[in-house]
């Protein structure tokens, strides 16, 4: 298997998407609690910036800002590593739950990453889990939408008015 480049940038936002292995069974309510948990201790240690988030029974997406002196891959195999702990616990398994790679797309624009956000949100609707984005409960959906409590807080942003700024 060939090995895939990165871009080692600091300073910048990444859209985030890691898939479950897809000889792993899908995620469930406890399995979304263990993710939230990996996240949570992963940025304790790495202080990255988490500024939106939608988990899935298959995959997660996230917006992703390193801090100054970390890189993208040390902070992904982070999140990874704890939240395979945890839901290996649970579950009573043992070996890798997360593809080996990610996917992650530099966020250059107010625009691109409302685009983003949004879509990120919508993704349970999408895939027919819910109705409304605000149903799904591992999301960072509600929060935005300023209609209650979210399992795993997030840093928030102070975006330009102007959609084409960059960030």
């Amino acid at each position: 298997m060939s090995r895939l480049r990165r871009i080692l940038t600091s300073g910048k936002i990444f859209f985030i998407t890691c898939n479950l292995l897809r000889t792993r069974l899908c995620l469930v309510d406890a399995d979304f609690a263990c993710l939230a948990e990996g996240i949570r201790g992963a940025r304790a240690r790495r202080k990255f910036l988490l500024t939106g988030y939608v988990f899935m029974p298959d995959h997660w997406h996230a917006f992703i800002a390193p801090a100054e002196n970390d890189a993208l891959p040390q902070v992904i195999d982070a999140v990874k590593v704890a939240s395979m702990r945890r839901v290996n616990s649970r579950r009573g398994k043992r070996g890798a739950l997360w593809q080996p790679r990610y996917f992650d797309e530099t966020v250059w624009t107010v625009k691109q990453y409302r685009d983003t956000l949004c879509y990120m949100h919508f993704n349970p609707v999408e895939r027919g889990l819910v109705s409304r984005p605000e149903d799904w409960p591992w999301s960072s959906f509600r929060w935005f939408a300023g209609k209650g409590e979210i399992p795993l807080e997030i840093d928030q942003l102070e975006l330009p008015v102007d959609e084409n700024t960059r960030l």
